[in-house]
């Protein structure tokens, strides 16, 4: 506990003010956090539709890359957890904002549903996937060709899992024992194990770990992978991430880009 200090008979606590001064820093910190390169565009949004999703003034779905917000359903009950929570913060960060991004392109300016990519940003220049990824409202994400600021992002999300905020304090998003999934698995999850073989057929690589899980590495996604990374991981134990689906021969993940995967423990001598 901070203590007070005495002048003349008083004594004057300074908890107060050193609470608002962590704080301020702390916004501040978040304020200048994986800083844009360059914003090309200025446009205003009209839609929020969940946690990366918007529909902007001129009627482009805009889809805020490097991230992943929890899936909000409007057909169905079934919302991911915080889904709800995700969409009001996005959308409380756009209207104190006056409705107004700025977005900065990766490589790709649309993905195959039409939508446009961006990363985004306030006027002030706060990154917004920065303030989802630290409040616990949302995971990082790289769809490869699009991966600037990955190592940036991912230190804000292990910050928020290390303090269990928001996502990373629900059963929903603690990663999984490989050997312990359910058949009914489904959408995306965190799994750990250690992988028991590594295979190729017919161009594609597969990751078999113990119980019902295999990953799957497409031809055209190998390249994303340091040479031989993937086929030494024979006997080391991982965590990854992505959907899970189900098919004939058990449950299946595709894996697209190494900051989807990460080792958990090493043979070092």
């Amino acid at each position: 506990m901070l203590s007070g200090f005495s002048s003349k008979g008083a004594s004057v606590s300074v908890a107060p003010f050193a609470l608002w001064v962590l704080l301020l820093f702390s916004h501040n910190l978040l304020a200048a956090a994986c800083p844009a390169r360059e914003t090309s565009e200025r446009v205003t949004v009209v839609h929020v539709f969940d946690g990366d999703t918007v529909k902007l003034a001129d009627g482009r779905r805009l889809r805020l890359i490097g991230i992943n917000a929890p899936e909000l359903r409007p057909d169905g009950p079934d919302h991911e957890p915080f889904a709800d929570q995700a969409k009001a913060a996005l959308q409380s960060i756009i209207e104190r904002n006056n409705r107004t991004l700025l977005l900065q392109y990766d490589r790709e300016h649309q993905d195959h549903y039409g939508r446009l990519l961006a990363h985004a940003f306030t006027e002030s220049g706060e990154n917004i996937a920065v303030r989802l990824l630290a409040g616990g409202l949302a995971t990082t994400l790289v769809v490869p060709p699009n991966g600037w600021s990955h190592d940036c992002y991912q230190q804000q999300e292990n910050r928020a899992r290390i303090e269990r905020r928001g996502i990373w304090d629900h059963p929903r998003y603690q990663a999984q024992d490989s050997r312990e999934l359910a058949a009914s698995t489904r959408g995306f999850a965190l799994v750990y194990g250690t992988v028991q073989r590594v295979r190729q057929a017919g161009g594609t690589l597969w990751l078999e770990f113990e119980g019902p899980l295999s990953v799957r590495i497409g031809k055209q996604d190998q390249v994303n992978f340091p040479h031989g990374q993937l086929e030494r991981l024979v006997g080391e134990a991982v965590e990854i991430r992505g959907w899970v689906r189900s098919k004939p021969s058990g449950l299946v993940m595709t894996v697209r880009h190494p900051a989807a995967l990460t080792i958990i423990n090493t043979h070092a001598p």
